[in-house]
């Protein structure tokens, strides 16, 4: 897996690390760059078309998981950093807001910043009407598995980060009920923290800076840092 790491200028030994997920397409890597944080950008090019496989592996195989794994590990080392020791967040939109969901909780990170994800793939509203050609080659079968749906990967998380979910009012159709919604729903069903901002327009696009969303994680995961 291709990936674009910048440590933080001061002390990437301790900083904390945000990990910056790209959605559906051909992305380069993202240019951020922080004095006090450091900055890993991992490449999702699998799937059909190179477009992504949302951050899980073809075929029914996780073998994006594991390369996800084994970047991240090895960035992370460069300054001498570990994955159980990192303070690491996670920000993704669309496809990468699917796996900032997907893989925040299994690496132990303190907050996640999902803006307009996926939290089904197959079988909803948004397959159907053109993603199902880019959701089916992901699984083994039309019907998924146990990842298609992120519900029931976060229903077996011990220990949650504080996830903050962004949507738009009036996005694609039914997108806001069949997914930010049914999120928000089972959160309240488990009693897990979270921070919902819907915004008032139309589309599926970015809505937040990555400096704003640092500053949320700054102000409600990282406060009482010295």
């Amino acid at each position: 897996m291709e990936y674009r790491f910048v440590p933080a200028q001061r002390s990437p030994e301790t900083a904390p690390t945000l990990i910056i997920l790209h959605g559906h397409g051909n992305y380069p890597p993202a240019r951020a760059a922080y004095a006090d944080w450091n900055v890993f950008n991992p490449l999702d090019n699998f799937g059909a078309e190179g477009f992504g496989s949302w951050w899980l592996g073809e075929g029914g195989a996780r073998n994006t998981m594991d390369m996800f794994d084994a970047a991240l590990e090895g960035a992370l080392g460069s300054v001498s950093q570990t994955v159980e020791s990192a303070r690491l967040f996670f920000y993704g939109s669309s496809m990468g807001g699917f796996g900032a969901l997907l893989h925040g909780p299994r690496v132990g990170a303190l907050g996640v910043y999902a803006n307009v994800p996926q939290v089904k793939l197959l079988n909803t509203t948004y397959s159907e009407l053109g993603m199902k050609k880019f959701f089916s080659p992901i699984f083994s079968s039309d019907e998924g598995d146990e990842f298609n749906d992120l519900r029931n990967i976060l229903a077996g998380v011990i220990q949650h980060p504080l996830y903050f979910i962004c949507e738009n009012r009036y996005g694609q159709e039914r997108y806001l009920e069949e997914h930010c919604l049914s999120l928000i729903e089972f959160f309240n069903e488990k009693n897990i923290n979270y921070h919902l901002e819907i915004i008032p327009t139309t589309g599926h696009n970015k809505n937040r800076r990555l400096s704003e969303v640092k500053k949320l994680f700054e102000q409600y995961c990282l406060h009482g840092d010295d």
